[in-house]
């Protein structure tokens, strides 16, 4: 059957058996019959069934440069994490602008130790369900160390920060904004830790527990893909040198050999970063140091 949220208004189907639904746009969890919001605030998401190891070495495996028989590395640890997230929808606009307008559904990590894996991380609306006391001592449990006011204040910041970064993209000032900050709750989130070992190197990686989805992992750059990468780089350089010297020859000027070299330099710097090490780091969900590759993030 249909219902429509109270929260946002969207209509979305569930099944005829559910009393409870949780709205899959804006994330609120209400009554269908009464349309009352559910005065249960704590919630959990249940695990995957999967492995976390075999689904870390696998998609490792797919990584440029991987060993080949990276999956049948050793496991050392699996550890589940129940990390604590505030859950928020966010609406806001400018009282300039009717263009400057942002509406967001955003988790704040609150445990310090997952607070930079897990920034701007696009956790799920759907699925949740009402907190079981059980999940405690089914891996490592974390209290929040932000209680629910800042990790509001820290919401509001963020939607204040897309304001105005929207309007300066369109060369406007956000002026006096309008926001709404709407709790959804406290979720207690899975996250696998996974150990392992490859030719007596360690190394780690975080897993969704939800989806399977890798956040993080780290795996050896074979010593091939090491040499393609470095011969690449110099290959750069060596044109842009060229390409440097041909442009100050035809134009006269020094310029034209900087502008190959720092061009070129940029280049392989991107490179060299890349290819050149021993252990890259990859994520399925996030660019390793630059935040969110679906949703960006608000700064």
């Amino acid at each position: 059957m249909e219902v429509q949220c109270p929260t946002c208004s969207a209509k979305f189907k569930i099944p005829e058996t559910v009393s409870v639904a949780t709205c899959p746009y804006c994330g609120t969890t209400f009554h269908i019959h009464t349309g009352e919001k559910s005065e249960k605030e704590h919630f959990f998401f249940p695990p995957m069934r999967k492995d976390p190891a075999g689904v870390l070495l696998k998609f490792l495996s797919r990584q440029y440069g991987a060993p080949a028989d990276i999956t049948g590395a050793k496991v050392t640890k699996k550890e589940l994490h129940w990390v604590p997230v505030y859950f928020f929808y966010l609406h806001g606009r400018s009282r300039l602008w009717s263009t400057v307008e942002e509406a967001r559904f955003l988790g704040i990590p609150a445990a310090s130790r997952f607070m930079n894996l897990l920034n701007h991380y696009p956790f799920p609306i759907r699925g949740k369900r009402f907190f079981d006391e059980s999940i405690v001592g089914k891996g490592r449990y974390y209290e929040p160390e932000l209680d629910r006011e800042q990790a509001e204040a820290m919401a509001r910041a963020e939607m204040e920060n897309a304001l105005r970064s929207e309007a300066r993209q369109e060369d406007k000032s956000a002026g006096e904004m309008e926001i709404v900050v709407r709790y959804l709750g406290l979720v207690h989130y899975p996250i696998w830790e996974v150990h392992y070992e490859y030719r007596g190197e360690r190394f780690t990686g975080y897993v969704d527990g939800t989806d399977g989805r890798v956040i993080l992992g780290e795996y050896p750059l074979m010593s091939d893909a090491r040499k393609k990468a470095t011969f690449l780089g110099a290959g750069v350089v060596g044109a842009g040198l060229v390409f440097g010297i041909v442009a100050t020859a035809i134009y006269g000027s020094a310029w034209g050999l900087i502008g190959g070299l720092i061009s070129a330099g940029a280049g392989a710097f991107g490179i060299f970063r890349k290819g050149s090490v021993k252990r890259r780091k990859v994520s399925e969900v996030m660019k390793t140091g630059e935040g969110n590759l679906y949703f960006r993030p608000m700064r």
